[in-house]
């Protein structure tokens, strides 16, 4: 991320899309965890429709559905194509939504959750961060309770940069957390992979190689040049997230081949790598070019997948997690949520 000579200050970059039509985030996608918005231990699944109505809806988990039709929780955040990511910026155990507009401009908004709706119009946390088309993310970097933002360049630089949160803005211009982290067009995700309490990097080589690296975070740096953890691992364009599946403190990395197959694998963490060449957790789920994600919606500890078929449809559907496996062929959660294009969170999008 290289640093202008002046910050740029500008309002909330709005595009011209309709909701129907919003495109994915160029040159990243999303973490595919989902948050928890009223802070009663179910994660709960958000929408967001872009363009220029800009709304954001939220259906609650009670533990076997998300509830109601999806209540509107802000009428205008993350307008045009801005990357929407959440997370528990404040550390009030309630997950907040903050919106990247990269770009020139590079402005970082937040809307805080009440339990009920994101307040107000968008708060300025950053004024320079995640530039052009850099890839952002999101995580508790140093373990004080409050999620922090990062960002990957990618390409040859691939350098990785941090703001940290103090709970009403994330401080600093952006330090270089590592050097060299990401390459090219791999795919970064953040979890905390060695259950130190807080979160580390992990990139996804895909294609033939399909290797995992992992840099940990020791809280103010992410350590080494990154260390496989797997040597064959979300193969091809396969697409990959991650989450503690047997709740054992550590996350653990699954991969959703989608298509026809719509196969699931996960490969469990012990702290230093991510085992065996991955196991078979559910034979038949996100199929097609649906969009998978992550989160214990049913708070038992362990976390669960779900699938958003978006389009005319607008289902989700959730398999749960028993610690080896996700159960069932996946039951329908919700009948009309994330419609068209939108774009929801949990969900994966490259």
């Amino acid at each position: 991320m290289i640093l202008p000579a002046v910050a740029a200050v500008t309002l909330i970059v709005q595009l011209p899309a309709t909701s129907a039509s919003a495109a994915p985030p160029v040159g990243g996608g999303f973490s595919g965890v989902a948050g928890d918005f009223n802070g009663d231990g179910r994660d709960d699944i958000v929408t967001f429709t872009r363009g220029t109505a800009a709304d954001v809806y939220v259906a609650l988990s009670n533990g076997s559905s998300f509830i109601g039709t999806g209540w509107k929780w802000h009428n205008y955040f993350a307008a045009g194509t801005e990357t929407p990511l959440v997370g528990d910026f404040n550390g009030d155990g309630r997950d907040d939504i903050a919106t990247f507009t990269k770009g020139a401009a590079a402005d970082v908004y937040v809307a805080l959750s009440t339990g009920s709706s994101f307040v107000g119009t968008g708060v300025k946390w950053h004024n320079y961060f995640a530039a052009g088309t850099e890839t952002p993310a999101v995580g508790d970097f140093n373990g004080d309770g409050r999620d922090d933002i990062a960002t990957f360049t990618r390409g040859t630089a691939a350098d990785v940069y941090v703001a940290l949160s103090n709970g009403s803005s994330f401080i600093g211009t952006g330090w270089k957390w590592h050097n060299y982290f990401a390459v090219g067009s791999e795919i970064p995700a953040v979890g905390d992979f060695n259950g130190d309490g807080r979160d580390d990097i992990a990139t996804f080589t895909r294609g033939t190689a399909a290797d995992v690296y992992v840099a940990t975070s020791n809280g103010s740096s992410f350590l080494g040049t990154g260390w496989k953890w797997h040597n064959y691992f979300a193969v091809g364009t396969e697409l990959p997230s991650v989450g503690d599946f047997n709740n054992d403190g550590r996350d653990d990395i699954v991969t959703f081949t989608r298509g026809a197959a719509a196969d699931v694998y996960v490969a469990t963490s012990n702290g230093s790598s991510f085992l065996g060449t991955g196991w078979k957790w559910h034979n038949y789920f996100a199929v097609g070019t649906e969009i998978p994600g992550t989160g214990d919606f049913n708070n038992d500890g362990r976390v669960d997948i779900a699938t958003f078929t978006r389009g005319a449809a607008a289902d989700v559907y959730v398999a749960t997690s028993n610690g080896s496996s996700f159960l069932g062929t996946g039951w329908k959660w919700h009948n009309y949520f994330a419609v068209g294009s939108e774009l929801p969170q949990p969900g994966i999008l490259w």
